[in-house]
């Protein structure tokens, strides 16, 4: 039979084997998009302006469940130093509406921080190839999720860039399965000042 103090003295032991163990387990993988490298040299004012999206690839169940609700969505873009100031244009039940959101600068070109709502925390964006003038993949990455977006100044967007948007989506563990298009037409161009989010303020 054991006695209180043997008692005490293996609980401790098993504690400080139980830490022990706790300490060897190997670390946490690291995120999806820390992997990603940013375009090289990326330059806010080259890429600044508008962009329509052309597609999302991603795992998000909502996305896929709310794909056949997807609507014709416009990027504009002002540079703010090395951050983005980003407003996004769409419709939600007919009604043209803007979101106004900042890409915070966090020390290292073509990567970014959106404080976003909600309970999952912020979102970090890295803008992983572009020409400026032609296309734009996005990644974006939120509670360990990742996303990858194309953008592109102008529609119909050309094969080429599809390709590109495809070997991404291709390398970031997602299929044509994940992958959403958006509408071609249908685009807002602005919205009234009782339909702006703006997250900036909040």
């Amino acid at each position: 039979m054991l006695t209180p103090r043997t008692a005490s003295l293996l609980t401790l032991l098993l504690a400080v084997g139980s830490l022990g163990q706790r300490a060897q387990r190997p670390p946490r993988p690291p995120s999806p998009i820390s992997t990603i490298q940013p375009k090289a040299n990326f330059d806010t004012q080259q890429f600044s302006g508008t962009w329509f999206l052309v597609a999302v690839a991603s795992s998000c169940r909502s996305l896929q469940e709310q794909g056949h609700r997807a609507e014709a969505t416009t990027l504009h873009v002002t540079p703010q130093g090395a951050a983005m100031a980003v407003s996004t244009f769409r419709k939600l039940d007919g009604i043209c509406w803007q979101v106004r959101q900042l890409y915070g600068d966090t020390g290292l070109p073509g990567r970014f921080l959106l404080q976003a709502r909600g309970a999952r925390g912020a979102v970090d964006v890295v803008v992983g190839e572009t020409d400026y003038q032609g296309f734009a993949i996005l990644y974006l990455e939120r509670a360990r999720q990742l996303s990858v977006k194309l953008y592109a100044r102008s529609l119909p967007v050309s094969e080429s860039f599809l390709s590109v948007f495809e070997q991404r989506v291709q390398g970031a563990n997602l299929t044509e399965d994940h992958t959403l298009f958006f509408p071609k037409y249908g685009f807002c161009e602005a919205a009234d000042q009782f339909h702006v989010l703006d997250e900036v303020k909040r």
